[in-house]
């Protein structure tokens, strides 16, 4: 049978949770909370404590939560429409797949963190990157580096600087300045 149920018990640990059933008052035991994927690439979405979902429970009250619904008192999110897939988390940030468009979009509050322990390569015909960047280690080029605005190392324009020690004739001059 199944009811619905409020989320009164969170367990991590093990992917379940209890609920209270709004028509009797009383709590289920624990429900097993359907993930999705168990095996091979791997689910994980706990509901929040207090959302309403379907519990699909046998005769001794064991069961499964299966999950909930949009409603009015809780409506989907506005990113949500057709040819979309969202994932919205409780700050704002979001995971978005338009296949409409076959765009992927990532937006976080605070930061995102990619980490691999051999290598990231980012693939492209044209990759672009707004604002400002750091790097805390060498960068190695296989081609050339353009810019068209100046290039400064060690607080010495390649545009602006200027050279001591000029001389006339096959002289060199002397080290940027």
């Amino acid at each position: 049978m199944w009811r619905a149920g409020k989320v009164s018990i969170l367990n991590h640990d093990k992917g379940s949770v209890r609920c209270v059933f709004p028509d009797t008052g009383e709590q289920s035991g624990e429900l097993v909370v359907v993930m999705g994927r168990t095996t091979g690439r791997m689910d994980y979405s706990m509901p929040e404590l207090e959302e309403v979902g379907v519990c699909l429970l046998d005769k001794n009250g064991a069961g499964y939560y299966i999950g909930s619904g949009y409603t009015k008192a809780f409506p989907k999110p506005d990113e949500g429409i057709e040819d979309k897939e969202v994932a919205k988390f409780k700050d704002g940030s979001l995971i978005e797949f338009d296949a409409k468009n076959s765009t992927f979009r990532i937006y976080s509050k605070n930061k995102i963190i990619i980490e691999a322990e051999n290598e990231i390569l980012l693939k492209s015909n044209l990759i672009k990157i707004e604002g400002p960047q750091e790097n805390t280690d060498t960068i190695t080029a296989k081609g050339i580096i353009k810019s068209l605005e100046d290039v400064i190392a060690q607080a010495i324009s390649l545009i602006k600087h200027i050279h001591g020690g000029v001389q006339g004739g096959p002289s060199d001059t002397g080290v940027p300045k």
